[in-house]
């Protein structure tokens, strides 16, 4: 299907509601908007919509950008009406400058003109997109058991800092009492981590991509099932560059223009959760794998900088994911680890 007869939609989603644009050529402020509810009304709202302005479902490509959970029912009624939609990388939406060619776009800056922004882009990259699609039922309950297990482990943290540097002020009592907390909260942390797996075990594409990750030294439950969760298990990142640049951990340039020259350095946007678990990986992984343990000692040899060596490492393991994961097959260490 050529450019010209595809009909771009951009929708920027909120909790409650969607604003949607229909971009044919040009911005339409009045005609081409619709506010609706984020709800089953405010899709069959929308649908009435498409209807008066011609819009065929087969030429439709609508656009939005990954917000989680608040596109998970706009995403499913998509499907359900078999209509072909694109969820984008927010970060890349928010370097993208619309074609001067197109006036006012650049200098407003509401929900509506958001959603025309996304449109755009729609319909100038659409053809190099893959569609979206929804992951299955057991992502979702991995993706809440995940971040229910976050929580255990934050609080267990907190209380097991109080015991260590202010326990001599607390009464016996207390000290008892946050103890048995402790206690409770890594029960819950097992607890969670069996359900986890109980849950992977449901989703046969989960379960293989999972034991592959796992087969990589370093990497346990909490990287491999952050990895699939983020990368909706391998659909939405099949690049592992990019997939680095997202979690913070790949090195970019800093330039511009001709006067600023700094060194490569890594972002510090991305998401931090998935670089901080890495951390925990890579300090198993020099231990345990002949490898990177030989790279470790190689680059402090040299006066690299700590830190600059564990991000390399880092990426390595990234790496090393996205390649077993490519090839269906488990990671095999080569060297192994003489100690």
């Amino acid at each position: 299907m050529r450019k010209e007869e595809v009909e771009c939609i951009g929708v920027d989603v909120s909790k409650k509601t969607l604003d949607v644009a229909l971009y044919r050529g040009k911005v339409d402020w009045n005609g081409g908007h619709i506010k609706v509810d984020n709800s089953g009304s405010g899709y069959r709202e929308l649908k009435k919509w498409l209807r008066l302005k011609n819009a065929e479902k087969s030429r439709l490509r609508i656009c939005m950008e990954a917000t989680g959970l608040y596109t998970h029912d706009f995403r499913s009624w998509l499907e359900q009406e078999g209509i072909t939609y694109y969820v984008v990388d927010p970060k890349r939406m928010h370097h993208f400058a619309p074609p001067q060619s197109i006036k006012g776009i650049r200098q407003t800056k509401t929900d509506k003109a958001d959603a025309f922004r996304i449109a755009i882009y729609c319909s100038l990259f659409h053809d190099s997109m893959e569609p979206s699609r929804l992951p299955s039922a057991a992502y979702f309950k991995l993706k809440r058991l995940l971040a229910e297990r976050r929580q255990y482990v934050k609080q267990s943290v907190l209380y097991k800092q109080q015991l260590s540097d202010i326990s001599i002020y607390d009464t016996v009592s207390s000290r008892m009492r946050k103890e048995k907390e402790v206690g409770n909260l890594q029960d819950n942390i097992k607890q969670t981590d069996k359900e986890i797996k109980s849950v992977i075990d449901t989703d046969p594409a989960i379960k293989q991509n999972y034991d592959l990750l796992t087969s990589i030294v370093g990497v346990g439950i909490v990287v491999a099932v952050t990895t699939i969760v983020l990368t909706e298990n391998f659909t939405t990142f099949t690049n592992p560059r990019k997939y680095a640049s997202y979690i913070a951990i790949a090195p970019f340039p800093h330039e511009s223009g001709t006067s600023v020259r700094g060194a490569t350095r890594v972002s510090k946007q991305g998401f931090r959760q998935a670089k901080a678990d890495l951390s925990i990986s890579v300090l198993n992984a020099i231990t345990h794998d002949a490898e990177l343990r030989e790279y470790w000692l190689r680059k402090k040899a040299e006066g690299k900088h700590t830190g600059v060596i564990l991000n390399a490492i880092k990426f390595k393991i990234v790496l090393r994911m996205f390649a077993v994961v490519k090839r269906g097959k488990p990671y095999v260490n080569t060297k192994g680890y003489k100690g």
